[in-house]
Parts: structure tokens; C-alpha cells; sequence
């Protein structure tokens, strides 16, 4: 398995994205391939991230990690979105491959806390 990032979960998260700009918790829900969780705790993070995106308008930059788990091999995505001082937003995928068939969920879609603020 590669250490860089599908298209799919390039597009994936780009996706995620453009449902929170647009404020769709319809959207983002079909985005996972398997169920959330918590639905709750999803759409609490997903209503709090929107109005940060909508509010940077597309003024941000995206960073992400991959980390690869060694009893499976499945991958865990972390993408950053970083647009000081609007959003600080992280966003985290678990994909089972990097192969376009791969699994996508998505786990979290919270503002990042800065703890010296």
C-alpha cells in the first residue's frame, strides 16, 4: 500500500468539503461508506466546521497525513485545513486500500482547538 494519497480519497475529502461549504448534512452523509459512529456527534461537528468554511470562502490550505495500521494495513487520512484565523479544521477518513474500490469512512470533521488562544 502507498504512503501518498488515492484519488479517491483525494476526491472524497474534496467532496466532504464542498457538502460543508454548501451546508449539506445530506451530502456529507452519503460521503461515508459505512455508517457513522455516532450520527449525532458527526452532524454537531459537521454544523460547527460549515459556517467556518463558508466563512473562508475557499481561502484555505490543506495539508494531510497518512498513517498506515500495522495490524491491517488499512489507512487512517488526517487532512488539515488551515485558513488563519478563519478555520483550523481536521477532517479524518479511514480508507481499507489506496485503490479507488477502497472502503471510505469518514470519522471526524472538527475545528481544531488552539489551546494558547
Amino acid at each position: 500500500m502507498s504512503e501518498t494519497i488515492s484519488q479517491a480519497e483525494s476526491a472524497r475529502i474534496e467532496s466532504a468539503i464542498q457538502a460543508a461549504v454548501a451546508g449539506s448534512w445530506e451530502v456529507l452523509a452519503k460521503l461515508t461508506d459505512e455508517p457513522f459512529p455516532n450520527d449525532a456527534s458527526m452532524r454537531e461537528q459537521f454544523e460547527d466546521s460549515t459556517p467556518r468554511l463558508q466563512q473562508a470562502g475557499g481561502n484555505w490550505e490543506m495539508k494531510w497525513g497518512i498513517g498506515i495500521v500495522p495490524d491491517d494495513g488499512t489507512r487512517v487520512i488526517t487532512a488539515m485545513i488551515k485558513a488563519p484565523p478563519t478555520v483550523d479544521i481536521v477532517l479524518t477518513l479511514h480508507s481499507t486500500s489506496d485503490r479507488d474500490d477502497s472502503t471510505i469512512r469518514i470519522w471526524t470533521f472538527f475545528q481544531q482547538r488552539n489551546w494558547d488562544d
